[in-house]
């Protein structure tokens, strides 16, 4: 059998050593949310596909690739980011929560406040998100009316 002698491309070599690394760096960052109990669902399906990347790049060093690679550790930081950080809709919902706390402690102008806020995040909303918290706004809304009359 005739094996066929590739050569290296050591810069592209070095660029996918430098993403890997990071990678790894990535990879505990999110086994350290993992045992906060926080959801790292979407962040370990993209962790999955990275190396079978790594390896395709690093048989082709076509630029797409390469690329893909790049990409994709975009992705793995803006899922890691947003599983550290939270989501509008996260911070919405934790209002939401805490509106209601106050509505039945009797502390209305804390609720109000949050009603402010939650009003304020509403806008940066998906529709979808959007629907949800609108409903449970007027609710609130609806018990801050009851309770000053």
């Amino acid at each position: 059998m005739v094996h066929i002698q590739i050569p290296k491309d050591e810069k592209i070599e070095e660029m996918l050593d430098s993403m890997v690394e990071h990678l790894i760096e990535m990879k505990e960052e999110a086994s350290q949310l993992r045992k906060q109990g926080l959801d790292t669902t979407m962040l370990d399906v993209l962790l999955i596909d990275f190396m079978p990347k790594v390896k395709l790049a690093r048989t082709t060093y076509e630029k797409k690739d390469v690329d893909d690679v790049k990409r994709l550790l975009a992705q793995i930081r803006h899922e890691l980011d947003l599983v550290n950080t939270g989501t509008d809709f996260d911070d919405a919902l934790q209002k939401i929560e805490m509106a209601y706390d106050k509505i039945r402690e009797g502390d209305n102008k804390t609720a109000s406040e949050l009603y402010d806020k939650l009003r304020q995040l509403y806008k940066t909303l998906p529709e979808e998100q959007r629907r949800i918290v609108y409903a449970v706004s007027l609710d609130i809304h609806k018990k801050l009316l009851a309770k000053q009359e």
